[in-house]
């Protein structure tokens, strides 16, 4: 394997030098210190989550790159002389950034038990504002998997907007569907979907007072309904139809 001093030129080498000694966290100096043109360096390439506060970004093309999540402040200088055309731009202002660092946290969680705790410390720290619910909703959305979807369920509130609703239901849906087919794929019974389906329950009763919470009282009522003498908690095997039910009402 070659060492990086084999591949890279010595002025290449010295731009590594002089940007990894720089003290300045500003994205324009460092920009000059590596050496890289503003004009042409920084096309079609991915730029996202970069420090742009305080930085000078006249002149620089950003032509087709992606610029979401980068932080800048009202010392960022952009002006007609940015090319910003095709460019992917979701600016986070620099009063925001604590929030989205922490959602990022739980964008980058290893596993269940670390989004929970991230996402709790999310709402301890930011509350359940309007920013916080529409980013767990998006997440939610976004999920891989039912049980992930149900971690962001389990901090929702109860009551949602029309549009939000929406998103998850069809999300849920979606996923539920994923969890089952996995589930008996694995041993071609009908028996393994029920325990799947016992435990997407429990976890939905874990909460109090919240979206993953209120799903349960769906079903709740849904066994109601079935005149089913044995209550969630004992020995009634809920179906996949009343999750699909249950899943369906998010939002009234």
């Amino acid at each position: 394997m070659q060492l990086v001093e084999d591949i890279l030129t010595p002025a290449e080498l010295d731009a590594i030098e002089f940007v990894s000694s720089s003290e300045t966290p500003r994205f324009d100096i460092l920009v000059e210190l590596s050496g890289l043109d503003p004009r042409r360096d920084f096309t079609y390439s991915d730029l996202r989550r970069l420090n742009l506060c305080g930085a000078d970004l006249r002149g620089y093309n950003f032509t087709g790159s992606d610029l979401r999540l980068c932080a800048r402040n009202d010392r960022t200088i952009i002006d007609d002389s940015t090319v910003l055309t095709d460019t992917q731009t979701d600016w986070i202002e620099l009063e925001a950034l604590p929030i989205v660092m922490k959602m990022q946290e739980v964008e980058t969680a290893s596993g269940s038990d670390r989004r929970l705790e991230v996402l709790n410390e999310l709402i301890a720290e930011f509350g359940k504002s309007a920013h916080v619910v529409t980013y767990m909703v998006s997440a939610a959305s976004k999920a891989d998997s039912l049980d992930e979807f149900i971690d962001f369920a389990m901090f929702l509130p109860q009551t949602l907007s029309e549009g939000h609703a929406r998103m998850l239901q069809t999300a849920a849906t979606k996923l539920l569907k994923k969890r089952l087919s996995r589930s008996k794929s694995r041993t071609r019974r009908d028996t393994t979907i029920i325990f799947a389906l016992e435990a997407i329950a429990a976890r939905l009763q874990e909460s109090n007072g919240t979206l993953a919470a209120k799903i349960f009282g769906y079903l709740a009522e849904i066994a109601d309904t079935k005149n089913q003498s044995v209550q969630l908690g004992g020995t009634y095997n809920i179906e996949r139809e009343d999750l699909e039910r249950a899943f369906a009402r998010i939002g009234q």
